[in-house]
């Protein structure tokens, strides 16, 4: 289905149009911000902020009789989502981020075989240990019951504003994952440092270098 195309006012005039992706595109690039005015075709207006970030003007009932109300409704972009604990899809492209009293739910494409299949997830609020905006990326930790590890989600939200107003609708932090304990787990995740990856190398190596050399004597004394 093609994306609605937008207008933009710039000067006391108009360009475009453009479809939405070719906004958040600009978005990223600094062409527009976030206070840009759009007009769709339909004649809305409407600013860049509420165009790609969702903010609080999407919060509201979630259109579905006895469901939680929607904190707030964004688009952003998975970066990067821990291999153990809660299995998150591999989206590729952009997301619906939309944040509801008790669950976060992800929701885009991913590839399935030679094509794409829609997925989503949800992801309790009250398996969340931490979370942190960083300009435009928020990374969300998630710890579930009884387990001592903790899984790292990261999501690239377009706009500083956006990440921010994501924050907000998450709970507050019961774990810092800047604690070493939390640090060990960060290191088992990512596989081992450095230094310890060239101590294998090396060991790994001699190991090699002994096994040849016994190989060699093997068939010296064949020879002789």
């Amino acid at each position: 289905m093609d994306q609605p195309n937008y207008h933009v006012l710039l000067d006391g005039g108009t360009v475009g149009p453009y479809d939405r992706k070719t906004i958040v595109g600009m978005r990223i690039k600094h062409m527009l911000t976030g206070d840009h005015l759009l007009v769709a075709a339909d004649g809305t207006r409407l600013t860049v902020r509420e165009l790609v970030g969702g903010p609080a003007a999407n919060r509201g009932a979630s259109g579905r009789p006895g469901a939680p109300p929607v904190l707030g409704t964004y688009t952003g972009m998975l970066m990067e989502a821990g291999r153990r604990g809660i299995l998150v899809p591999a989206f590729k492209g952009e997301l619906e981020v939309r944040v509801h009293a008790d669950v976060l739910r992800l929701a885009g494409r991913r590839r399935r075989g030679f094509g794409w299949k829609d997925d989503r997830v949800r992801i309790a609020l009250a398996d969340m240990a931490h979370a942190r905006a960083r300009g435009a990326r928020v990374d969300i930790w998630l710890q579930p019951p009884g387990s001592k590890r903790l899984q790292r989600l990261a999501l690239h939200m377009f706009t500083a504003e956006a990440a921010e107003d994501l924050l907000a609708c998450l709970p507050p932090a019961t774990t810092d994952p800047d604690q070493p304990g939390a640090a060990r787990v960060r290191a088992a995740e990512v596989g081992p440092t450095a230094p310890a990856a060239r101590a294998l190398a090396v060991a790994v190596l001699g190991i090699s270098a002994v096994i040849a050399l016994v190989l060699l004597v093997l068939l010296s004394a064949r020879i002789y």
